[in-house]
């Protein structure tokens, strides 16, 4: 999954040139605040591009200034839980995700981070690119909804048992207990190579390890799986 950062102009140019890219969900932050300002603000149409939006009505606020605005952090950008089912049916479609603001540098980077640190650990790679701001609320609301509500498709957990050989029947608590109990990297890595169906050297290249070990990961992986799964089947 391709996670990119656009700002209001660069996305209305792409729009507006009949560029816009296939297989994309989008994530548009709106200004609340402009509306009271500007009469004539209005949101980022989409409508000749794209029916996959989400838009979001948050403005870009830091932590400090959040009770000036009379929010709390729980009270701030309530939409984040519902965000974070959207984004999960984009990556379970196979659908690539544009985040896009105003100036494409604060709220829309940090949810970017949000997504990229959640399903890759690249989170930093956003944060360590001079021309993003990643708001921090948004960050971290992002991605605390996006990890808590991680959910497992039954027909990936179904591919992971066939995948461990056990010789049990399915069970899909098991199955997901046993799968939890993978440090996250293996996780990742076992996804991309059961559910994403990408290639050893992909996967390498993602991670930033040698194809060799990644064989030797999802070895591991498999090996472990077995065990856990028969240990969990056993109680």
């Amino acid at each position: 999954m391709t996670v990119s950062v656009y700002s209001r102009e660069a996305i209305e140019s792409i729009i507006a040139d009949g560029k816009f890219p296939e297989n994309t969900a989008v994530i548009s932050f709106c200004d609340p605040e402009l509306k009271h300002i500007d009469k004539d603000y209005l949101r980022v149409d989409y409508s000749s591009a794209c029916d996959d939006v989400f838009y979001c009505e948050v403005d870009d606020l830091d932590l400090d200034y959040l009770p000036e605005k009379g929010y709390t952090y729980d009270s701030f950008f309530p939409e984040a839980a519902e965000l974070a089912e959207y984004i999960h049916k984009a990556y379970r479609d196979g659908k690539d995700i544009i985040c896009q603001c105003e100036y494409g540098q604060s709220r829309s980077a940090g949810c970017a981070a949000a997504i990229l640190e959640h399903f890759y650990r690249r989170g930093i790679e956003i944060f360590a690119d001079y021309k993003y701001y990643p708001n921090q609320v948004v960050y971290h609301k992002v991605f605390d909804a996006l990890e808590s509500a991680a959910f497992q498709p039954t027909e990936y957990l179904r591919c992971v048992h066939d995948y461990s050989g056990t010789k049990y029947p399915f069970d899909r608590n098991a199955i997901e207990e046993s799968l939890n109990r993978l440090p996250q990297t293996k996780r990742d890595i076992l996804y991309m190579y059961l559910w994403e169906r990408k290639s050893m050297a992909s996967i390498a290249r993602l991670v930033g390890f040698e194809n060799l070990r990644i064989e030797q990961i999802l070895s591991v992986c498999h090996r472990s799986l077995a065990h856990y799964i028969a240990s969990s089947m056993r109680r």
